[in-house]
């Protein structure tokens, strides 16, 4: 049994036009999932998904994507999901992303999965991200057998490693709680890399004139929860010869 998770905070007719194209993709998918929950968490635009195949949870209070996902995560145990797979609104996933993935962790030993993940857009800034791997995992290397990150829009964990390693809740925002996460099941399991389990993100760039500030954002949030990890962790910095991307996968 299979869950899909997805947390969101809608704030514009944007952020609902990529929920119903995620619910489009995911309405494709070849192999169906069990449940879906999509979390609200509190978000000042009002919406409603009119889809049978998922259950629309709405939080009385902002608490962050973390906080989000871990009350999915405590509806998909207690439901008797066996893998859980999350993913963001501003995703788009290919037929096959849930059966790559759920069937990468039913076959493998490996506690948690990543999937490869590339640009919706087609600007010089998307073009970057995928370069840059900047939502890609990252290799543990030098055997590049596992993973040592990989960011929660494309991932993935059986049941009982979910159940131990919950989302750190003291991240605010969608920024650094991944990589805390990852770094905290690494102690006791591994995370495996499905290359054929693929998702699309849409950073929402018009063309890389106007979306030029949106990227430097970004980059400022991911650096904003950079305290947060360290408190935890020691963290290494690395460069984009480490990411997932296809130009550094072995043959």
């Amino acid at each position: 049994m299979t869950t899909l998770i997805v947390p969101c905070y809608i704030k514009s007719q944007w952020d609902i036009e990529c929920l119903v194209r995620l619910c489009g993709s995911i309405q494709k998918q070849s192999r169906p999932f069990d449940k879906v929950y999509l979390v609200d968490d509190a978000s000042p635009v009002k919406h409603k998904i009119h889809h049978d195949f998922v259950e629309h949870i709405f939080l009385d209070e902002n608490g962050g994507p973390a906080r989000a996902r871990n009350i999915g995560i405590n509806k998909a145990i207690s439901s008797g999901a066996e893998y859980l797979l999350f993913t963001d609104h501003d995703c788009i996933l290919d037929p096959d992303w849930n059966k790559e993935m759920t069937s990468f962790l039913a076959t493998t030993e490996f506690g948690a999965v990543g999937g490869m993940t590339y640009s919706w857009g087609k600007t010089l800034l998307d073009r970057y991200h995928d370069l840059n791997g900047t939502l890609a995992g990252k290799w543990l290397l030098p055997d590049r057998k596992e993973l040592w990150y990989m960011p929660s829009l494309n991932f993935g964990m059986k049941s009982f490693v979910a159940e131990q390693f919950p989302f750190d809740e003291r991240f605010p925002t969608a920024a650094g709680e991944d990589v805390d996460v990852c770094l905290r099941l690494r102690s006791k399991y591994k995370i495996g890399f499905c290359q054929h389990a693929k998702l699309w993100h849409d950073y929402g760039y018009k063309n890389s004139i106007v979306g030029f500030s949106k990227f430097l954002k970004l980059f400022t949030k991911y650096k904003s929860s950079s305290a947060t990890v360290y408190e935890g962790h020691t963290v290494l910095m690395w460069d984009s010869s480490e990411s997932i991307y296809e130009g550094n996968m072995k043959p």
